[in-house]
Order: C-alpha cells, then structure tokens, then sequence
C-alpha cells in the first residue's frame, strides 16, 4: 500500500518544531540521509535538502556513504530560511557492515581499515572521525546484527549510537537470538558506559513513499543548542542535550538530576506532526490508547510507568541511571495490525559516583 505525504502549508510545519524552554532554543534535525551519489537512492543532493527544508527541519547531514558532499555545493532552496543549516558529514561504510556517522567533519574520513575485532574498526572510525574535526555516531547497529554490545564497550570517545532508525532493514527490534536497539542501550548504560541514543531516517527514497520504504520522517532529534550552528548543535548532541522521536513532541523536560527529571507532552504537536508527515509508527498486538510516561532504570527495568501526559519521577531508591521513554499508542483501523506505537525517548541522567 502507497502513502503520500499530506501537502499542509509550511508556516504551519514550522510551528510544529518551535519547542522552547525557558532560556533555550531547539532544534529539529536529522543526522543520517542519502542521495543517488551512493548509488541506490533516488533523488539528488539538492532535492533531499529541499525536502527537509520544507518539512521544518533546522538542520541535516548528508551522510553518504564515504563520500564528502561540502554543503557549499548544495544548491539551496530560494526562498531558504534563516533557520537551516547543512552540517557536513558522511556515512564511514567499512569492513564487517560497520557504518558511523562521522558528524561535523571537515574533509572526508577514511574507511578501508580491517581487523578481527569490530571494537578496533569502530574504534578507528571514531579516530579518523576526530582527526576530521568531527564525532561519531555508531549507525544501526543491529544492520545484519553486526555489532553487539562488547564491540562498543571498549571503545574510547564514542558517545552516540542510533537507538531508532528508520530504514525497515535495520532490526531495530531485534530477533529471539538478538537483543534490541534499545536493550543494547540499557545493557550499555548498566556497564557504565555513557553513550546517548539518537534517532535518524536513513532515507533512499523521496518519490515512491510506502511502510517498507526507506522514506524521509521516520525519525529524528530535537536537539537544545545555544545557536543554530553546526559547532552548537555538534556540541550539544554529545553532552546529551536532545531526545529522540519518531514521531512525540515535548513541551519540556529536565534531565539535569534523577530527582527533577520531568517530562511534558505537546499532545496537538504530536499528533499534527505524526498526520503531517504520514508517519507508520510501530504495529502491536495490544494496548491502551494515549499516552504513556515509562522511566527506566539500569537493566532496562521500568521502575516507574503512569498513563499521562506530564510525569516526574519521585523515589528514595539509588540507581546507576535513570532514562524516560515516551510511548503515545493509537488504534489503527486498518486491517494491517490493531494499534500503532509512536516513541520519543529523553537521555538518561546519572546518579553522583
């Protein structure tokens, strides 16, 4: 079944994303698409900027595949708000189905390096990826399931992986043998490892637009920078200062400490933006509609979960870390699956050594 996206005007596209604290500006971006340059997309550089451009984005990575497209070379749309930026980046596609984004570099990355350990080639990446002026993102680690959680635990300097991604091949669910995107986070966090989780697209396809398609609005973050530049944004994304969605607005949050951490929904953000964006969301058996404030604590253990749109979490109990995930279930009436799932997910603050 085909989908189109919904033509709805573009000052009303902006409002979506003009999510603000007090003293704060947040930015709406996503980290990870492709253009025919890589050879199995379908739309040029310039088309998939405009796209992104006209659907409210603030900023956008062309990450191809070891390929440096410079924004200077992108032609922009005319009319071009003041508020978009191109960060230039690249996907490091190398040996074992390891793939990083190497964000905010300065000149292209290396990737023909092998070793027999996957911690050593991700390791590597992330090196040639400071060397460039940049950091890494681990993208979609359960592509082919090439990467478990021990070939990132000895890895030095990598602080942001891809929790969700939006291309329907990358298991983010994982199998009955394999762990989930977000369990690999949870056994991560657990161990003591900081890294906080970021949600892309990976979109090929701008023109034929399905579920099983690889389209552009399946994922992306919201990110809080003092400014609209790639240093600011780059910065803040590796201080942990975004959550990711696929599809939920908040109002606000404060992660600053486990005992303020917050969380408030926008409910008619959310629910414009996933009408505007003709977004899937994940098909499930069951649920309760509307939504759901779920924190969670080392191990992955729900310690605390309340049917609301604004929760804070309230205990006398220590934890290693403490990470909310925002769940909005509504029915589907179609005859593909009963209801469909809609997530956004806020960093995990850590408790004082």
């Amino acid at each position: 079944m085909i989908k189109y996206f919904i033509k709805i005007p573009l000052f009303i596209l902006f409002s979506f994303f003009s999510v603000h604290l007090i003293g704060q500006n947040w930015y709406m971006g996503n980290t990870h698409a492709h253009t025919k340059i890589c050879g199995h997309a379908d739309s040029s550089p310039d088309v998939v900027t405009k796209w992104y451009h006209d659907h409210g984005y603030n900023f956008l990575i062309l990450s191809e595949h070891n390929h440096f497209i410079d924004p200077d070379t992108v032609q922009l749309p005319p009319d071009k708000r003041d508020d978009f930026i191109l960060i230039p980046g690249e996907e490091v596609t190398g040996s074992k189905k390891i793939h990083t984004t190497a964000m905010n570099i300065e000149h292209i990355v290396s990737w023909d390096f092998n070793h027999e350990q996957k911690a050593m080639i991700i390791q590597n990446h992330v090196n040639g990826t400071n060397s460039a002026g940049g950091y890494t993102i681990l993208n979609h680690p359960n592509y082919k399931y090439a990467v478990s959680v021990n070939d990132i635990l000895p890895v030095n300097n990598l602080y942001l992986f891809e929790l969700f991604n939006g291309h329907p091949a990358v298991n983010n669910s994982g199998d009955s043998l394999n762990m989930s995107t977000e369990a690999m986070w949870d056994a991560l966090l657990t161990q003591g490892y900081r890294i906080y989780g970021v949600s892309s697209d990976d979109a090929h396809y701008f023109e034929n637009i399905g579920r099983d398609i690889s389209n552009p609005g399946k994922g992306w973050v919201m990110v809080n920078a003092p400014q609209l530049d790639a240093m600011h944004i780059t910065q803040a994304m590796v201080e942990g200062k975004f959550y990711a969605t696929n599809g939920v607005i908040l109002n606000t949050y404060d992660n600053s400490s486990i005992g303020t951490y917050m969380v408030d929904i926008d409910i008619n953000k959310t629910s414009e933006i996933i009408s505007a964006l003709n977004l899937w969301g994940k098909c499930v058996i069951q649920g309760e509609p509307g939504f759901r404030v779920e924190f969670i604590g080392p191990n992955g253990e729900i310690v605390s979960s309340v049917n609301t749109t604004k929760a804070a979490f309230n205990s006398t109990k220590h934890y290693k870390y403490i990470r909310a995930k925002i769940v909005y279930t509504v029915v589907d009436n179609t005859a593909e699956c009963t209801m469909r799932e809609y997530y956004a997910w806020v960093q995990p603050v850590f408790s004082s050594p």
